[in-house]
């Protein structure tokens, strides 16, 4: 065999494993960069939720089934299962893990779900809000089956 031969095909055998590698390398990055974007939104979402003055209220409120739910305004109850709604879309286009979004919103789902109180004024079988029943039922399904802490991961 010609050296000049043997130095090619070893040297197209280091190409092909440095592109290989790089394009490894990209893949990798690639994918850590998303789940550091899905983590930054689900922050973001998550901040949002808990520090939107009207939510707390509502959420103080829904902690003890309040009374005072029925005179809570329609429209910000609309908004607040709406935005549990805008999790329960992030969750079916699988930007966020079914037991993330349990983990972080599953009480207040439930809690909204079984509250006569905050449905006062609302049609809850409204076919509006078929969204948040079947995210709902999820979550008080994932409630009887839930995952371990350390499993949860973006």
């Amino acid at each position: 065999m010609d050296p000049l031969d043997y130095w090619k095909n070893w040297a197209i055998i280091a190409a092909g494993v440095v592109a290989l590698t790089t394009f490894l390398t990209g893949v990798l990055e690639y994918v850590r960069q998303g789940h550091q974007h899905r983590a930054q939104n689900f922050v973001q979402m998550r901040r949002r939720f808990l520090e939107t003055p009207e939510y707390r209220r509502i959420l103080d409120q829904l902690a003890i089934d309040n009374t005072t739910l029925k005179e809570e305004s329609v429209q910000e109850k609309r908004n607040f299962v709406g935005f549990l709604e805008e999790v329960a879309l992030m969750v079916n286009s699988r930007l966020i893990k079914r037991e993330v979004a349990h983990y972080m919103f599953g009480y207040y789902v439930v809690l909204t779900s079984k509250s006569e109180n905050f449905w006062y004024g609302l049609d809850r079988e409204s076919q509006y809000w078929t969204v948040f029943r079947e995210f709902a039922a999820e979550m008080d399904e994932l409630n009887i089956h839930q995952p371990h802490a350390k499993q949860l991961h973006f």
